[in-house]
């Protein structure tokens, strides 16, 4: 069996968008932990077959020894390492709301059936939606690149984000693990061995035609409403933490944000062509992809 896990703070309609994507999948079951008791998606899912969720309550941290203030990365791994070892025989994903892994002529439940019976846990890449206004009609990602690249794409920020490799979020992708391993232990992005060294038997990419598309921009507004909160729990690198504390005491403190903002996620013409030249660019044509336009044509609005 295919189990997918999350543990979501998300609108209805992106929350049930997870849903339907993950359980064209291939996924047999979807086990959704809702950090906010009081979701709307809890009820909406509540009779949606292949579907099970978790309110997190104060008793559900305590009964897996986690206190509920703890800080969210920590409660996030407790609770998927909950789902992991409660999950039946098969594979298990973690991913988060804003997470879709998509894979070219076959779907998740395929990629699991091919693998090798001594492949325990295989990664699959990220690559991050970026806004290009001047190309409405494509879904427009940015993937890892060469660090020494950066300097050209990002100018003044190049330093922030070359930590990431031309990334605005993780880099690493997310991990797809046999279940049932004893003793491991679940991180963000990865299984953990009990020696303490990451679980990866084979990585898949680009060059395989798999992606984790990452959308992790939702226009200016969303960015600007989650900023003290990412910057009091350590959300952003210290290079571009310095950017933004420095945007935020400045004579026009929403005008600077919003460059640094549009630095990261808006990209021009020229740009775009950069991005090429440095072998990090993947679009979708929506004109040409009916699945792509039915999940994603809404993301446009924010670009």
């Amino acid at each position: 069996m295919l189990t997918v896990g999350a543990i979501l703070r998300e609108p209805l309609v992106d929350t049930l968008r997870f849903v339907d994507w993950y359980q064209e999948q291939g996924a047999d079951q979807v086990i959704l932990c809702f950090d906010d008791t009081d979701d709307p998606a809890i009820e909406a899912l509540a009779h949606r077959e292949g579907v099970r969720c978790i309110p997190c309550t104060h008793k559900f941290w305590r009964q897996i020894g986690i206190n509920p203030g703890a800080r969210f990365t920590k409660r996030q791994n407790a609770a998927m390492q909950f789902v992991y070892d409660r999950s039946p025989v098969g594979w298990f994903l973690n991913v988060d709301g804003d997470e879709f892994v998509h894979l070219e002529g076959r779907n998740l439940k395929e990629e699991v059936s091919r693998q090798p019976k001594d492949v325990n846990a295989f990664i699959i890449r990220p690559v991050e939606r970026i806004r290009c206004p001047h190309s409405p009609d494509y879904l427009q990602f940015r993937m890892p690149m060469p660090r020494w690249r950066c300097k050209a794409i990002y100018g003044d920020f190049s330093q922030a984000m070359r930590k990431r490799q031309g990334l605005a979020g993780h880099w690493y992708g997310k991990s797809v693990t046999r279940t049932g391993l004893i003793k491991h232990t679940m991180r963000q992005h990865f299984m953990q061995t009990p020696e303490g060294d990451h679980l990866t038997d084979v990585t898949l990419g680009p060059e395989q035609g798999a992606y984790l598309l990452h959308f992790v921009d939702q226009g200016f507004e969303a960015w600007r409403s989650k900023l003290e909160w990412r910057l009091s729990s350590r959300g952003f690198r210290p290079e571009m933490a310095a950017f933004i504390n420095a945007a935020l005491v400045s004579a026009e403190p929403e005008k600077a944000l919003r460059a640094i903002h549009d630095a990261l996620f808006v990209f021009d013409a020229p740009r775009i062509s950069k991005l090429e030249e440095a072998g990090a660019s993947f679009r979708v044509d929506l004109r040409e992809n009916e699945k792509f336009r039915g999940y994603f044509s809404g993301e446009l609005v924010y670009a």
